[in-house]
């Protein structure tokens, strides 16, 4: 049984808008958030992603501005809400894009769900695809993965995953039952901003285009068919209306 939902705020990249809204808006930068989520449930702690590392992302990726504070530091954001790295027993990664699991190495006692096909394309990535896999955020010893294949209902009591690929191979949504929203859609780059749902534009990191447009529209038509409501991944006007930190929703 799902206890509270904490929004995790792990700091914030910037890059040409272009790269969300594809082959559009060139030129323009676009500052974005990067959070995590914590799952207060019956069966253990569970996260969903593990936010960027900032030693790693000034190392591979200083090009996108990372801005972190110590208080955004994934240990501190949990610290903030009473808990330790220790204490979480499940990460679900939605997918193995450097600023989703950045931080898998301190969660030594979890074990780690992500898909099959997305750890196959992490390990040996096309060129096109290289850009948002840094090797030594997911490839950790001692870490243990279950790998999941297609789409889980109630993987954990509330908790569904529902395979969306496109912006990674082997991208995958939790849905989470709400009591405030009914569904939480944790949309995790299939959408990434408002504007890309409302132009119906795909995002400009994509491993296919024409998938990241499909799961697109399957996640759209999931919002319209549960009444759920969307938590986007990166657009930074919605992330300044969400609760946060000790706040939570239920």
């Amino acid at each position: 049984m799902i206890k509270r939902i904490h929004i995790l705020d792990c700091g914030s990249l910037e890059f040409d808008l272009s790269y969300f809204t594809w082959k559009l808006n060139i030129g323009k930068l676009y500052r974005f958030p990067v959070w995590c989520t914590y799952v207060e449930h019956s069966e253990g702690d569970i996260l969903i992603d593990s936010g960027y590392n900032l030693k790693n992302a000034m190392k591979y990726y200083a090009w996108e501005n990372p801005i972190q504070t110590a208080e955004q530091q994934l240990e501190n954001q949990l610290k903030m809400i009473g808990k330790r790295p220790e204490d979480i027993k499940y990460v679900i990664l939605s997918h193995l894009h450097f600023d989703h699991c950045g931080n898998n190495h301190i969660f030594k006692n979890a074990i780690f769900y992500v898909q099959k096909e997305e750890m196959r394309h992490a390990y040996v990535p096309d060129p096109f695809e290289a850009i948002g896999y840094s090797r030594e955020t997911f490839d950790v010893p001692g870490l243990q993965y279950e790998l999941i294949n297609g789409d889980k209902q109630n993987f954990f009591e509330g908790i569904s995953l529902v395979t969306a690929p496109g912006h990674s191979a082997g991208l995958q949504v939790p849905v989470i039952d709400s009591k405030e929203f009914g569904k939480i859609i944790i949309e995790s780059d299939v959408i990434n901003t408002r504007l890309n749902l409302e132009k119906k534009i795909v995002g400009g990191i994509h491993w296919d285009s024409v998938k990241s447009y499909e799961s697109m529209i399957k996640i759209m038509e999931l919002q319209k068919t549960t009444k759920g409501v969307l938590f986007f991944a990166h657009d930074a006007e919605w992330f300044s209306s969400v609760k946060k930190g000790k706040d939570f929703y239920t």
